[in-house]
């Protein structure tokens, strides 16, 4: 019952100011249903009006009506055909909105149950089957079963004993093909995820095939992938079965239907009790009924395939967030951060995270280093809001995360990663993210500001370059450009840098850092590196070591801390520099 309330929102939902395309569907529909079974009742007065002996000009007149009924119900089909194949791709693209700003708004920590290539399958297959579902089910069993209605109707004047013979009959079928599919529903659900598992896999061998090659792992990916697209087979052998039992089904109950039909009629129109025409309208009536018959088998298979695809789709509209969202607005710039007592872990009982607790003026730039899986970057993602934590506390001026809008803490804080991902399109669209509030005054002002003018020199098109999607034509230290860029326009009180240069060469590096030198003027800021190079203009330094705070202070105070860590790696990576140097002299 839960299930069918649920489909039933939609439709109420989605039609809503639908009203104007769905009056002309319903005026085609109609149309076109009253042409269907006008034309056999025209064909069977001109028989009989053929045998009757009418005159030519008579009988002339028939064949144009006829000929006008076939034109009518074939361009009503035509209009009716390309109206709801508009409404359809209309309410499925605003589905397609609603179903991806919700994935927007799951936290982390739900996205990584999925590969990505499962969630394409979710965002498009599952999505488009709610095409078909309103298609499907609106439209062709609607039409099908108003159709069936009104040849029925036509017969109860015709022959009434036939035409509950009919009806009978239709009702035995629809409960035959129904009872065949609601078997079949778990086969179909679980053929959608068999599919979209295998569709994950093949994605992410795609995306990681020089990884796999450079490191010889064919062997293991073909194995996972083989192991994938078996239980894809077992699973969609079962669900394409159940389309052999329709079939079968439907061609016993074709050969029955036919044999009943013609063999009252002939009885009547041996008895006298209807014309010739009357037996060519049964026998041609019952065939339009069990074409719909028919039609109600393959809509049910189909619908049965998008109801499949619709509920796993429901599975994720259905999460909730667990980032907690509230009320309040950040006001004006300057703002106090301050983290207390801070403990996270990605699953219970291991923590990643113990006891973080720091505070930043406005204006104040703190430097987070450690080594590799010391927490760094999880507290980088806690305090831009991407995962929940129910330990501690994170303060803006005082007021929880928790209890601000969404919106208004992203608007506050940016957080910027060491993997930029480029989007299919223009220089502009990447710097802006499609936000028309930038202009191309302003992005050129930036690029200027930032000093990046001899850089932006080499897209020849400027801002109308089109950048191909996988970074195939940009670098690494281009597109971490591309992002600082889109950092100033933002504008944003707190700046999250996350090891941005770490990757990156000497000439490319010095540049990032000079145009980061502008980006973080009076801005709050953390900047997690483990070089020094990036803090260079660094108030505070903290250092991570399992989770916890081992070092934390004024960067010049540690500096001088002979004992302290901070020095210590100072001192390491000093005497490495001095290494590389000498190699290089003794080389030269």
């Amino acid at each position: 019952m839960k299930k069918k309330k649920y489909f039933g929102s939609f439709l109420i939902k989605y039609l809503k100011g639908q009203s104007k395309i769905m009056i002309l569907l319903v005026v085609f529909l109609i149309g076109n249903i009253v042409m269907q079974i006008a034309a056999p009742q025209v064909l069977s007065y001109f028989i009989d009006s053929a045998k009757s002996g009418k005159t030519f000009g008579y009988i002339s007149l028939i064949v144009l009506i006829y000929m006008i009924t076939i034109i009518l119900n074939m361009a009503g089909g035509l209009w009716e055909s390309y109206f709801s194949q508009r409404f359809g791709w209309k309410i499925t693209n605003a589905f397609r909105r609603d179903v991806l700003a919700c994935f927007l708004k799951i936290d982390m920590k739900h996205h990584e149950k999925w590969t990505s290539g499962e969630m394409i399958t979710r965002l498009d297959e599952d999505v488009e089957g709610l095409f078909s579902y309103f298609y499907m089910l609106i439209f062709k069993l609607v039409g099908s079963t108003l159709l069936m209605v009104g040849v029925l109707t036509v017969l109860v004047v015709k022959n009434p004993g036939i035409a509950a013979a009919m009806l009978m009959f239709s009702i035995v079928s629809v409960w035959i093909f129904k009872a065949i599919q609601d078997y079949g529903m778990k086969l179909y659900v679980r053929r959608s995820a068999a599919i979209s598992k295998f569709n994950g896999i093949m994605k992410e061998r795609i995306d990681n095939v020089v990884e796999i090659c450079t490191n010889a792992a064919e062997g293991y990916s073909l194995h996972s992938l083989n192991g994938a697209m078996k239980k894809r087979f077992r699973e969609s052998l079962p669900a394409g079965m159940m389309y052999s039992r329709l079939w079968s089904a439907s061609t016993a109950l074709d050969s029955i239907v036919t044999a009943l039909s013609l063999g009252i009629a002939v009885i009547l129109w041996d008895k006298g009790l209807i014309t010739l025409g009357t037996v060519y309208l049964i026998h041609t009536y019952t065939g339009m009924i069990f074409d719909r018959l028919q039609d109600f088998r393959n809509y049910l298979t189909k619908l049965q395939t998008s109801k499949a695809g619709l509920i796993r789709v429901k599975e994720m509209l259905d999460i909730e967030s667990s980032i907690a969202e509230g009320t309040y607005e950040t006001e004006g710039r300057e703002i106090m951060l301050e983290v207390k007592d801070l403990s996270f872990g990605y699953t219970e009982n291991k923590d990643v995270l113990y006891d973080i607790s720091f505070k930043l003026s406005p204006g104040e730039r703190l430097g987070i280093m450690g080594e590799t899986g010391c927490g760094k970057t999880t507290l980088a993602k806690l305090l831009a809001r991407l995962y929940e934590f129910d330990r501690g506390e994170i303060l803006l001026n005082g007021i929880s995360v928790k209890e601000l809008k969404g919106e208004s803490l992203r608007a506050v804080i940016a957080y910027c990663t060491q993997e930029v991902q480029l989007l299919h399109g223009t220089l502009r669209d990447n710097i802006t993210l499609y936000n028309e509030d930038f202009s191309d005054g302003k992005i050129l002002d930036a690029i200027k500001q930032m000093g990046l003018e001899e850089w932006f020199e080499k897209f020849t098109e400027g801002l109308d370059t089109n950048l191909e999607m996988g970074e195939n034509n940009i670098s690494a230290g281009e597109a971490q450009l591309i992002s600082i860029i889109r950092l100033f326009l933002k504008d944003p009180a707190i700046l999250i840098l996350d090891e941005i240069s770490s990757r990156l060469d000497y000439v490319t590096e010095q540049r990032i850092l000079s145009a980061i030198d502008v980006l973080t003027q009076n801005r709050t800021v953390i900047t997690i590196a483990h070089k020094l190079t990036p803090l260079r203009w660094i108030d505070s330094i903290m250092i991570l070591k399992d989770g916890r705070i081992v070092e934390y202070g004024r960067k010049e105070e540690l500096e001088q801390n002979e004992s302290g860590r901070f020095y210590s790696l100072c001192r390491a990576m000093e005497r490495n520099v001095e290494v590389v140097i000498n190699e290089e002299a003794r080389v030269s």
